[in-house]
C-alpha cells in the first residue's frame, strides 16, 4: 500500500470510529460503551482502534484536542484589535464551527472524562488572547486585559455549554449576537 493510500485508509478509519461513537451514543450510557461496541458499529477490527487509540479515553482525548486545535485556529484568524472592538464576526465563525461540529461536541460533553476539558477551554482560549503579539504587550499584559479575556472567555464558554444542554433558546447565530451584546453592554 503507498503512503497516500495508507493515509487515506487511516483518515477513513477513524472517521468511522468517531461515527461509530457517536451513534453508540444515541442509544447506549457512555461509560458502557466498549471498544468491541465501536469496531462492531464501524464494521472495522479490534486491531484497527489500536493502531489509532490506547482506549475509548484515548479516542476522546484525540477529539478534545482536534477542538482545541480549531478554536486556536479560528482565534489565529482573529484580528485582535478589530476583535476586541466587535467581537460578532468571531463569535459568528464559533458558532459556524460549533454547529458544524455539533455531534462531535456533543461526544466530548457525554464523557465524564471530559468535564476538565470543558472547564478548562474559557483558560486556553484567554491564555491564547492574552499571548497575542498583535496587541501592545502594555495592554497584553495588564491586569485588567487579562480580566476581560478571562471573563469573556468564560461567558462565552458557559453561555454556548448552556446551550448545548437545551438550557439556552435560539440558534447559534442567535447566541453570538447575545454575547456580542453583553460585551458592547460592559464596555
Amino acid at each position: 500500500m503507498s503512503d497516500k493510500a495508507e493515509y487515506r485508509s487511516s483518515i477513513r478509519s477513524k472517521k468511522l470510529i468517531r461515527s461509530a461513537l457517536i451513534e453508540l451514543l444515541q442509544v447506549k450510557e457512555p461509560d458502557k460503551i466498549t471498544v468491541t461496541d465501536i469496531v462492531q458499529k464501524a464494521d472495522l477490527n479490534r486491531g484497527t482502534f489500536y493502531a489509532h487509540y490506547a482506549d475509548i479515553h484515548a479516542l476522546v482525548q484525540s477529539i478534545q484536542e482536534e477542538v482545541t486545535d480549531s478554536l486556536y485556529r479560528l482565534l489565529d484568524d482573529a484580528e485582535y484589535p478589530r476583535l476586541l472592538n466587535n467581537p460578532l464576526p468571531m463569535f459568528l465563525k464559533i458558532s459556524a464551527y460549533l454547529e458544524e461540529n455539533r455531534e462531535l461536541l456533543t461526544v466530548l460533553m457525554n464523557f465524564q472524562t471530559a468535564n476538565p476539558f470543558i472547564t478548562q477551554l474559557p483558560d486556553l482560549i484567554a491564555g491564547h488572547l492574552s499571548a497575542s503579539e498583535d496587541i501592545d504587550e502594555e495592554v497584553r499584559n495588564s491586569a485588567a486585559f487579562k480580566a476581560r479575556c478571562y471573563f469573556y472567555a468564560g461567558g462565552a464558554g458557559s453561555l454556548y455549554m448552556a446551550w448545548f444542554r437545551g438550557e439556552v433558546e435560539g440558534s447559534l447565530e442567535d447566541l453570538a449576537h447575545s454575547l456580542t451584546g453583553i460585551i458592547w453592554a460592559a464596555h
